[in-house]
């Protein structure tokens, strides 16, 4: 249900979880995933900006990949998601203003 949130940022199409492991795939939104595709380097500035937020990731195409520790208290959750969404925005941010 954490994801929800995630789940529900403008850039983000699909969150798909599998125990503590998150696949967040980027922009199904047409008009959005036209913008996203016409700019370089939007997959380099999420990675980077999940790295200023302290999140660790990869990502794979235009999907993000989180993968936290197995086991976690829900603050630890909750500081995860809300990381996340830093990045997602920060993202996003750049996308629109481009």
């Amino acid at each position: 249900s954490r994801l929800q949130e995630l789940a529900e940022h403008p850039l983000v199409g699909e969150v798909r979880g599998l125990g503590m492991v998150a696949a967040i795939e980027l922009v199904k939104d047409k008009e959005l995933k036209q913008k996203f595709d016409s700019k370089t380097g939007v997959g380099t500035f999420c990675r980077d900006a999940c790295i200023k937020h302290g999140l660790v990731m990869r990502s794979v195409g235009d999907t993000m990949i989180i993968s936290p520790p197995l086991t976690m208290t829900h603050s630890e959750i909750d500081e995860l998601v809300a990381k996340a969404m830093l990045a997602l925005n920060d993202t996003y941010q750049y996308v629109q203003g481009q």
